[in-house]
């Protein structure tokens, strides 16, 4: 990852979406395909969330996480992943369990991995979540955007007792304004499994839900062997979720199994977690 100090020339530059002062555009950059986010106002607090941004990403190396290329104080460059987002693919209709189980797997890989760097991603959902090639698999899958994390090894955490999140994945102690829960990462992973089964998310009223007022579980979808790790996945209360993203790595792999299918990259078992690599820290560290 490099460190600039100044705006790099960009060719090719196709503005993608402009949100909080930060403009989204593919381009080319020294010869590569990459997506690059540019502050474009001078607010403090938008300084400081991008800037958060930035120190998050530039401190993650895992392959389902899209790297950070290069930083400098207004711009974050990134490699452009092909596919699309799984958010697109769920447009176009629910995924076979194979399918979701396998996105959903590849997603706890990187969840893993952040858990273990002390970070908790605060807003997992399919808008981010890349497809290599469109590919519904567990090896294609790609976690991207930090702006709402929280990580244990920054001084001030920016975002602290604010509601930060989008309602249908957020968890409900996330709601009220906790953060750097693991548990809340997982919730969002039930959500996201979930949706990829149904092809929406499971409540129609997601503030309801969260604030309260409605408390009945949705009806879930998918296999039934799948039906106990969503329940608990998606418990209001956090003690009643899986204990760790290891634990529900590895309970949706025995859920597989019992399908008849496979565990990812072909590794005979439920206890290894693919490519996992979490430089000196234990699976389950910072759990």
């Amino acid at each position: 990852m490099q460190e600039l100090t100044t705006l790099q020339e960009l060719r090719a530059r196709t503005p993608l979406a402009e949100r909080g002062g930060v403009l989204s555009e593919s381009a080319r950059w020294r010869g590569l395909p990459v997506f690059v986010k540019t502050l474009m106002v001078d607010d403090p607090g938008a300084q400081a969330r991008f800037q958060h941004e930035g120190r998050v990403a530039a401190s993650l190396h895992h392959p389902a996480l899209v790297p950070l290329l290069a930083t400098s104080p207004r711009q974050l460059i990134f490699p452009f992943v092909e596919g699309g987002t799984l958010r697109e693919r769920l447009d176009t209709g629910p995924l076979s369990a194979d399918q979701a189980t396998s996105v959903a797997l590849g997603l706890l890989r990187g969840v893993v991995y952040l858990h273990a760097q002390g970070v908790t991603h605060q807003d997992l959902k399919p808008e981010n979540v890349l497809l290599r090639a469109g590919q519904a698999s567990w090896d294609a899958a790609q976690i991207i955007d930090f702006g709402m994390s929280h990580a244990r090894h920054l001084p001030l955490d920016i975002h602290s007792g604010t509601r930060m999140g989008t309602p249908h994945f957020m968890a409900p102690e996330q709601f009220y304004g906790t953060r750097g829960d693991a548990r809340s990462d997982l919730y969002s992973v039930g959500v996201l499994l979930f949706d990829c089964l149904a092809g929406e998310p499971p409540y129609a009223d997601a503030l309801g839900w969260l604030a309260g007022i409605h408390t009945t579980l949705a009806e879930l979808p998918g296999p039934e062997a799948l039906h106990p790790l969503l329940r608990a996945a998606l418990s209001r209360n956090p003690a009643q979720r899986p204990t760790s993203a290891v634990g529900m790595y590895r309970e949706l792999c025995a859920a597989r199994l019992t399908l008849g299918l496979p565990p990812p990259g072909g590794t005979g078992t439920t206890d290894a977690v693919p490519g996992l690599v979490v430089h000196g820290a234990a699976e389950d560290g910072g759990l």
